[in-house]
């Protein structure tokens, strides 16, 4: 039985020891909805670390302050996190944030799903 949930932002799921969280459509990615998406994620967690595939591929923007605060608090409870993106753009983008946020797991930016959930598997969920 797959655990899910969602808000008006995400979708977030549990299935075979990884957490999917997979954005709605999002014009500009903000603070107070980081802030949010955070909150809906850690509600089905169980106080257990998961590895997490965050797909932005619905993201349009981030600003700078929502990118912060994902990348330190938004690594609460996982023990490595993929992104998700769409294009090579997208990807120069992502890949910038991680330089310059520096998130507290291990972190990859990916454009094929099979190759993030590969990357994953490296860091099993956790009591």
């Amino acid at each position: 039985m797959k655990k899910r949930t969602r808000n008006n932002f995400a979708e977030v799921w549990i299935d075979k020891e990884v957490l999917f969280f997979e954005y709605s459509p999002i014009i500009k990615l903000t603070l107070p909805i980081a802030k949010q998406l955070l909150k809906l994620r850690l509600s089905i967690q169980n106080n257990k670390k998961y590895p997490i595939l965050c797909d932005l591929r619905n993201v349009i923007d981030a600003d700078t302050k929502a990118m912060d605060y994902l990348a330190k608090e938004g690594s609460i409870r996982a023990t490595a996190v993929a992104l998700l993106v769409n294009s090579p753009h997208t990807s120069i983008t992502a890949e910038f944030y991680l330089k310059t946020s520096l998130p507290k797991v291990p972190t990859k930016v990916f454009e094929h799903k099979l190759k993030a959930l590969e990357f994953l598997s490296e860091y099993p969920k956790t009591p």
